[in-house]
């Protein structure tokens, strides 16, 4: 039988109508470089922002580009002699802020996780973005302690529902804002308040926040009469934050970098029930075109693109 390797991938940046699947080579396992057949990934915001060029000037692009950056999938070849990892294993990880959306892909063995038994693919191929991302937003760049305020603004998606979890394990105070359909989720998840962004009067009794973790990329006018003096301020959403939102510690980019032993953490605490990642709309491959373009945030739930089969 054929062996056919498609991609999603775009030639220019653009809208829905950039994106197209097209037939590329199966990669060599080669180095310390294995195959891996793709069974699913996550689509995120950034990959819709990479699309139409909204990160060009912080991140350039070579043309064509692969779409997706977090996938899960099965090790389908690996490299004479090595022995890190079998064919058959279930791995999952991160490609950057692309190259993820393929039916097969070629990633470095040291970029890869082992999947624990009890966590579905859809979940694993959705934690890598998410989790990473909240964790050093909120401890490696924003720095938070126990008994510390935190705000976390927009939580109801993927990223901000795990930051809550992380946050309260950690004992922090958590607020978070979300839209009404979402704090009752939110209370159970571990936030301690949660207000409505669609009605900023709720803003005004929240002071003496510690960190500000941006999730949502505006309402900045409503944000800064709540943060202390010294507070930080970490957004994942707008490379311009520090021009948008001024405090005494300077407001940071947060540019999520891979961080192996952080994910291999995070996903045994997934397979322990002690976090969890809440899924919402899985597409089929032919539909990753809108998939991408329905990242617009407000969504409960992480997208999914199922690439290919378990078997």
């Amino acid at each position: 039988m054929t062996i056919s390797n498609q991609a999603v991938r775009f030639h220019q940046y653009g809208n829905q109508q950039v994106v197209k699947i097209e037939d590329v080579a199966i990669p060599e396992a080669t180095g310390s470089q294995v195959v891996v057949r793709v069974i699913s990934a996550g689509v995120n915001p950034v990959d819709m922002k990479v699309r139409s060029g909204f990160l060009s000037e912080f991140f350039p692009l070579k043309f064509p580009v692969t779409s997706g950056s977090e996938f899960m999938g099965v090790v389908d070849s690996v490299p004479a002699g090595s022995t890190t990892f079998q064919i058959g294993d279930r791995v999952m990880g991160l490609t950057g802020n692309h190259g993820a959306f393929a039916q097969f892909i070629l990633v470095e063995s040291a970029q890869l996780v082992r999947v624990p038994a009890g966590v579905t693919d859809e979940t694993a191929s959705a934690l890598p973005v998410s989790g990473t991302t909240a964790w050093q937003g909120l401890f490696e760049q924003g720095q938070l302690k126990a008994g510390q305020r935190v705000l976390i603004h927009g939580a109801a998606g993927g990223v901000g529902a795990l930051a809550v979890q992380l946050a309260h394990q950690a004992g922090a105070e958590i607020i978070a804002t979300a839209s009404a359909k979402n704090h009752d989720y939110l209370s159970h998840l571990g936030a301690n308040k949660v207000i409505d962004y669609h009605h900023p009067q709720e803003f005004a009794s929240i002071k003496n926040v510690d960190l500000l973790l941006d999730l949502a990329g505006a309402g900045y006018e409503n944000l800064s009469p709540m943060l202390k003096p010294l507070a930080r301020v970490v957004s994942a959403v707008r490379p311009d934050i520090a021009a948008l939102i001024s405090t005494a510690s300077e407001p940071v980019f947060l540019q999520m970098h891979p961080d192996n032993a952080l994910l291999e953490t995070l996903v045994q605490q997934l397979a322990d029930g002690l976090l969890m990642l809440k899924i919402g709309k899985v597409y089929e491959f032919a539909q990753a075109a809108e998939a991408i373009e329905q990242q617009h945030g407000g969504v409960t739930g992480r997208a999914i693109l199922k690439i290919g089969n378990a078997n």
